[in-house]
């Protein structure tokens, strides 16, 4: 299996309240990756990121993220979604299937969808490749967490994700703090904090991590290593980087 995790690859903008679909960003080299890595171009599934989002809400995000991968030209026969309404067609979807997106969005709700779809057992025979944008990245990890985002816990914290991958990201991730207000103060914190636990890889937007079938993990794009409370640049625009000793470790 080949895995993606993405912060936001850009692929649409907010013009007078409506969403207008742009190319899949290719400054750190993801849309040449998706190209030389799929083997087929047959059957892509969209995953949403909410157990309880309306199916016209997740079809029209679905759509943008289609509609970008065609603007440069990576189309397929067959396109799928799967939303709350269709978790027992979910092995039926995701079989055979040459790539899975779980997108952004709220990051605990999107692991109760997980979970519901049994999505986690239905991927662990799965061989084709996972992309993971915002919180579907942070799920991706074996043992997930996610950064509060408002002044109190609302939601957990800490739970079990797919086990695709021992990395933990922070998607989104702004270095300069000093304009922050009082909720990202809180996250930033709570972030910092945990990692005397566990290293966090800071994604900024247009970053991604590619680890490949051998699980060889590499950093492209802008990203911050967050460990022992301290946060370093490890990786430029433009640039990438090798995760040493297997992904289970830090550089």
């Amino acid at each position: 299996m080949i895995r993606m995790l993405t912060s936001d690859f850009k692929n649409y903008e907010k013009r007078d309240g409506v969403k207008i679909t742009q190319p899949m960003n290719n400054e750190n080299g993801i849309v040449d990756q998706l190209k030389d890595t799929l083997k087929k171009k047959k059957k892509v599934v969209y995953i949403s990121s909410d157990i309880n989002s309306t199916p016209d809400s997740v079809a029209e995000y679905a759509r943008i993220f289609f509609d970008s991968m065609k603007m440069v030209d990576i189309l397929f026969e067959q396109y799928y979604i799967l939303d709350g309404t269709k978790v027992d067609k979910a092995k039926e979807y995701i079989e055979n299937a040459d790539l899975v997106f779980l997108c952004g969005g709220d990051t605990y709700n999107q692991h109760l969808l997980f979970e519901k779809m049994r999505l986690k057992e239905i991927l662990s025979t799965y061989s084709g490749i996972v992309m993971g944008q915002s919180a579907g990245a942070i799920n991706m990890a074996e043992h997930c967490f996610n950064s509060p985002e408002e002044l109190e816990e609302l939601e957990p914290v800490f739970f079990d994700g797919l086990g695709l991958t021992n990395i933990n990201v922070e998607p989104h991730f702004v270095y300069d703090s000093s304009n922050f207000d009082a909720k990202e103060i809180y996250q930033r914190n709570a972030i910092i904090n945990e990692s005397f636990k566990r290293p966090i890889y800071g994604q900024c937007n247009g970053s991604h991590i590619f680890i490949d079938e051998d699980d060889i993990a590499t950093i492209y794009g802008e990203t911050y290593l967050i460990i022992n409370g301290n946060i370093e640049k490890i990786c430029e625009n433009n640039q990438n980087l090798l995760i040493k000793n297997g992904i289970s470790k830090h550089i």
